[in-house]
C-alpha cells in the first residue's frame, strides 16, 4: 500500500534533527523522584520569553540527600498558542561542604 519503502527510511537512528544523547548524560535524573523534581521546579519563576533559558537548583531528594538539578526553558506548541515551561535534563549528587 502505497510508498512503505520510502516511508520506512524515516525511522531509521540517526535520521532526526537531534542527535541522541550520550549515556549518562543525565547523570542520576532516573534515581530522583518527580515530586522531588516538581518541587524544585516550583520554586523557580514563571518561564516567559525573557527569563533566562538555563538554571541549577538545590534540592533535597529525600534518601538521595542534596541534587543538583540542571533545568532549561522549553517551547511547547499547538497550531498558533505556544507557552514556555521549565524542564529539568540533568541531575548530579551534590558533595558534603569543604
Amino acid at each position: 500500500m502505497g510508498n512503505s519503502k520510502l516511508a520506512a527510511g524515516c525511522h531509521l537512528p540517526g535520521a532526526g534533527s537531534e542527535p541522541s544523547p550520550a549515556a549518562g548524560a543525565n547523570g542520576i535524573l532516573g534515581r530522583v523522584q518527580g515530586n522531588y523534581i516538581a518541587a524544585g521546579l516550583q520554586t523557580l519563576g514563571p518561564a516567559t520569553a525573557t527569563a533566562p533559558s538555563h538554571h541549577k537548583l538545590l534540592i533535597d531528594a529525600g534518601y538521595l540527600g542534596t541534587v543538583r538539578l540542571f533545568v532549561e526553558k522549553k517551547l511547547a506548541r499547538h497550531n498558533r498558542h505556544s507557552h514556555y515551561y521549565w524542564a529539568a535534563y540533568r541531575a548530579e549528587l551534590e558533595g558534603p561542604e569543604k
